[in-house]
C-alpha cells in the first residue's frame, strides 16, 4: 500500500465519525481488492451511501476511487505473503461463474491474509495475555456465539480457568465482581454488532479486566474499548459472510499457545483424558 494512503486513513482527521472509521478500515484492510471495487460497491458493503464514500475520498484528496487506484498502481503494493499455486481447473471454473469454485477461491484469498495478522504486534500481545491471565472469560453473541464456545472449549484443554460467559444472570458478575485479579475477557463480535458487546467491554475495563477483542474491519469502536484489538478481514462472499477465516485464526491462536506452554499442556491433556475415561463420555 502507498505509505501516503496508509498515513491518510490512519490519521485522526479521517477517522472522526463512525462512517469515517468504517471506510478507513475497509480501505486499509481490503487494499488488494480495491481495483475491483467502485464507490457504490464499497458503500453497499458498509451499508453507507455512495455519496458518503465519495465525500470521504475527496477529503483524502482524490477525485473519486479511480484516482486512488491510480496512486496505488504507481506505488509498491505487494503483500508480504500470498497463497501460491492455484489450481488451473479451479481458476477456470471461477471465470465461468461456477458458484462453488468462486466460494473456494474466496476462502483461499481470505485465509491468505492471516499470515500478516500473525506478524502484527497485537498477535503476540494476545498470546501472552491468554497464557498469563489468571482467569479467562470468553463472550460472543448471536451467530458467532458457537465459534467462541468452540474456542473456549479448546482453550480449556491448554490451560485451567477458562469459561464461556453468556450473561444470562443479567450482571456478568462472575467476570466483573472484582474478586480475582488478572482476569481477561476474550470478546468476539462481527457485524452486525451485538448491543451488549461494547458495554461489556467498557464495564470489564472499568473493573480492571483486560479486554482482547477479535473482530472484523467493520467495527468502528474496537480499539477504543479494548486493550488489544485484533482485526480480521471479513469473509466476504456472494451468499453471506462466512466464519472460516475467524475459525482459522482461533485455531492458530490455540496452536501458538500450545507451543508456548509446552509440557504443561501435555500434562493437562493427560489429566482431562483420564477424567473423560472415568465418566465415560467418549468411546474407549
Amino acid at each position: 500500500m502507498s505509505k501516503r494512503i496508509l498515513k491518510l486513513v490512519q490519521s485522526d482527521d479521517l477517522r472522526r465519525s463512525k462512517s469515517d472509521k468504517l471506510i478507513a478500515n475497509y480501505i486499509e484492510r481490503n487494499i488488494a481488492d480495491l481495483p475491483f471495487e467502485t464507490a457504490r460497491s464499497i458503500a453497499q458493503r458498509l451499508e453507507l451511501s455512495p455519496m458518503t464514500v465519495g465525500r470521504y475520498l475527496r477529503r483524502m484528496g482524490f477525485d473519486g476511487l479511480d484516482e486512488l487506484k491510480g496512486e496505488l498502481r504507481r506505488g509498491s503494493s505487494n503483500p508480504a505473503w500470498q497463497v501460491k499455486g492455484q489450481v488451473d481447473r479451479l481458476e477456470q471454473d471461477r471465470k465461468e461463474g461456477k458458484l462453488l469454485a468462486g466460494l473456494i477461491q474466496q476462502q483461499i484469498d481470505n485465509l491468505g491474509q492471516i499470515y500478516e495478522i500473525t506478524n502484527a504486534p497485537e498477535w503476540q500481545q494476545t498470546i501472552d495475555a491468554l497464557v498469563g491471565a489468571t482467569e479467562i472469560y470468553v463472550a460472543a453473541y448471536q451467530n458467532v456465539r458457537g465459534i467462541a464456545q468452540y474456542f473456549a472449549s479448546q482453550l480449556s484443554y491448554t490451560r485451567p480457568r477458562v469459561q464461556f460467559v453468556d450473561g444470562l444472570n443479567g450482571t456478568y458478575s462472575e467476570l466483573l465482581d472484582g474478586s480475582v485479579e488478572g482476569r481477561l475477557l476474550f470478546l468476539h463480535d462481527v457485524r452486525r454488532f451485538a448491543a451488549k458487546a461494547r458495554p461489556l467491554a467498557l464495564e470489564a475495563r472499568r473493573a480492571g479486566v483486560k479486554v482482547v477483542l477479535l473482530t472484523d474491519e467493520f467495527c468502528p469502536w474496537g480499539p477504543e474499548v479494548s486493550d488489544i484489538c485484533l482485526i480480521v478481514p471479513g469473509s466476504h462472499g456472494p451468499l453471506w459472510d462466512g466464519a472460516a477465516t475467524m475459525t482459522a485464526v482461533m485455531d492458530l491462536m490455540l496452536s501458538n499457545i500450545i507451543v508456548v506452554m509446552g509440557e504443561a499442556v501435555s500434562e493437562r491433556v493427560d489429566t482431562l483424558t483420564r477424567l473423560q475415561d472415568v465418566f465415560g463420555d467418549f468411546e474407549s
